[in-house]
């Protein structure tokens, strides 16, 4: 018996806006990691060992302050694609009034960390006396451009419950063409790591603009203005952000911890080698997370009309796809990473970096289909087993790296990374997975 000509109408929309949103996400991917390979040597040689170091710590530490989106913004996904799908145009607006209304709070709190990040950065880690005050000023830019972006979050998480990614993807291939120009006339012409933070930050708030001009385009009847909060709004985005946040925390741990480790207990320097692999490992991440992203207000979309088989069907067919997208870089990073690295970077930083890149494609070869999992539980709503199993992982992360490093140095760091992954994602969530969604 055909199906019904609506839902084959449906199905079609549905799988257009899937490719459209997925080949955007990918387009933009594609552009930065092109844009990586051919900056990073001359981001490195033109800010050496010790500056690069400090640029790669100053990223990571300040990272830390997206801690404070509590969740709001994935709250916003969820809520807008549930009631845009839903047909509830006023709920949808009040939603996304209370969550700029949150995020302006969000955002000067963050600020005033941005602060105390750049004033205390040089008291925590081994940072050169002569560099500290360049540290401290890299600091503050690049803290404050996380800052300005809780705001823009809000108009972000609009687009992408709306399923609208490639209005969010599209522009930004744009910004980085001109981010990585820009980057290479500072480089040459002797700037170092202020100037990069500066770049940084004007680019952010340009595109924060560009964002919130899109969203009044596909949203022209809905209000944008900050309203009072009404209290169980606010209760409705935090109860749902709250295991965001936690799954956030145990994120930075597992992805954020390893150069503060090292900054701690090694001298600055020795970030270089590693974030070389980290910056490989994280191309072939953002690839497997560019395609999961869609996901979560998919699921979310679908979950109104209790279309379980489509959910089971959005689950199963992403982590395949998960797979088949990473492995092949995996295994090629095993085989040929140091001698990728040797051409890339120079022979100076093949082993180091080419051993810890092994390390962490092996780890990274079990957890390949998290991202598509989660992005499940995030649109059912059921992702506190995440936020946990996460918090986990980055618990045993951090302590296994700072004993292995003892023995082993920065590859112990690394081992400290993939070990955790290999046994939460390849063990554990496969074990729990049935209790929560049938697949």
């Amino acid at each position: 018996m055909d199906a019904p000509q609506p839902l084959v109408a449906e199905n079609r929309s549905t799988f257009a806006r899937i490719v459209q949103n997925v080949t955007s996400n990918w387009a933009a991917l594609l552009v930065n990691t092109l844009i990586s390979f051919v900056l990073a040597p001359i981001v490195v040689n033109g800010l050496g060992s010790t500056y690069y170091g400090i640029w790669t710590l100053v990223m990571q530490f300040t990272g830390y302050l997206w801690l404070f989106d509590f969740g709001v913004r994935e709250s916003v996904v969820k809520y807008v694609a549930q009631y845009h799908a839903a047909g509830e145009a006023e709920r949808l607006e009040s939603t996304v009034r209370t969550a700029v209304s949150v995020y302006a709070v969000v955002s000067l709190v963050a600020l005033l960390a941005a602060a105390l990040v750049s004033a205390t950065i040089h008291l925590l880690f081994n940072i050169p006396p002569e560099t500290i005050q360049t540290a401290r000023l890299a600091a503050f830019l690049t803290a404050a451009t996380v800052a300005q972006s809780f705001l823009s979050n809000v108009f972000v998480g609009v687009l992408m419950g709306l399923q609208r990614f490639y209005a969010v993807s599209r522009p930004a291939i744009l910004f980085s063409l001109f981010r990585a120009v820009a980057t290479y006339a500072l480089l040459t012409n002797g700037y170092g790591i202020v100037a990069l933070s500066g770049l940084h930050l004007v680019l952010s708030l340009a595109s924060s603009l560009l964002v919130f001009l899109l969203c009044r385009v596909y949203l022209p009847t809905v209000s944008f203005r900050p309203v009072r909060p009404v209290r169980l709004e606010v209760a409705k985005l935090l109860n749902y952000g709250k295991y965001v946040l936690l799954s956030n925390i145990g994120d930075k741990i597992v992805f954020a911890t390893d150069a503060i480790v090292i900054g701690l207990f090694f001298p600055i320097a020795m970030l270089t080698p590693y974030a070389i692999a980290g910056t490989l490992i994280g191309n072939m991440r953002s690839m497997v997370m560019a395609m999961a992203s869609i996901v979560s207000p998919l699921t979310s979309a679908l979950q109104p009309g209790n279309r379980n088989e489509s959910l089971s069907h959005v689950a199963q067919t992403g982590s395949k796809a998960a797979v088949l997208v990473g492995l092949p870089l995996c295994i090629g990073f095993i085989t040929l990473g140091e001698r990728f690295v040797g051409l890339w970077m120079g022979e100076t930083y093949a082993p180091t970096a080419g051993g810890i890149l092994v390390v962490l494609s092996l780890g990274y070869i079990v957890g390949l289909p998290y991202h598509t999992i989660s992005g499940v539980f995030y649109g059912l709503g059921a992702h506190r087993v995440i936020a946990w199993l996460r918090l986990l992982e980055g618990a045993l992360n951090l302590g296994l790296s700072v004993i292995l490093l003892r023995v082993y140095g920065v590859a112990g760091v690394a081992a400290g990374t993939a070990i955790p992954q290999i046994v939460m994602v390849g063990c554990v969530l496969p074990m729990l997975l049935p209790r929560f969604f049938p697949i």
